[in-house]
């Protein structure tokens, strides 16, 4: 199984916690990308990759859906496929339209803040705010990514009831009590 992140005690000092390693993919027409350098080179068919992630012992994948933030639905059907055998986080164009559609299908989904009115949405458990600072409210969220995390926004965002992701390279930055406090981290496949 690859990790990229070690394993550590509880918060509450009894048994391990793993830390939820979160591998980014890129999702352009049904087909899968990896960013090398700020250049795509292509994996193949979406299922075949998940899977293949899935085996290798993760348990949710994070995708930049190039085609859904620019508001196109055209890879829905791959998210129907998807979450029938993992957890998948889906960055779209913050329109209620797309937001609502991958919801249907579990998606748990990513959106920048400031974001758009989600008073309507009952399924707060699986919308994601992401590039989000200290000063930003992610009330309506019930994850964070952070940008360019530090302790104290770590330790802010955690205390208002939030499982904080944060950025592998901001992740190897943070002390180990911070480290504690997050919930995953996302790093480059």
């Amino acid at each position: 199984m690859r990790k990229c992140c070690p394993q550590r005690k509880s918060r509450r000092g009894w048994g391990v916690h793993n830390l939820h390693d979160i591998p980014v993919i890129y999702l352009k027409d049904k087909q899968v990308f990896r960013r090398e350098e700020g250049v795509l080179r292509l994996l193949g068919n979406p299922v075949d990759q998940a899977k293949r992630l899935k085996t290798e012992g993760y348990q949710l994948i994070h995708i930049v859906d190039l085609d859904a933030l620019e508001g196109l639905s055209r890879n829905m059907d791959v998210y129907d496929k998807l979450t029938y055998f993992i957890n998948v986080q889906v960055e779209s164009a913050p329109e209620e339209g797309l937001v609502k559609k991958l919801l249907t299908f579990r998606c748990r989904v990513v959106l920048p803040l400031p974001g758009p009115d989600l008073s309507g949405i009952r399924e707060k458990n699986l919308l994601v705010a992401r590039g989000v600072s200290r000063s930003d409210s992610a009330e309506d969220f019930h994850d964070v990514i952070l940008e360019q995390a530090d302790a104290e926004t770590v330790k802010h965002f955690q205390k208002a009831g939030k499982r904080v992701i944060v950025k592998k390279a901001d992740f190897e930055k943070l002390d180990e009590k911070s480290r504690a406090l997050v919930w995953g981290v996302i790093f480059p496949l």
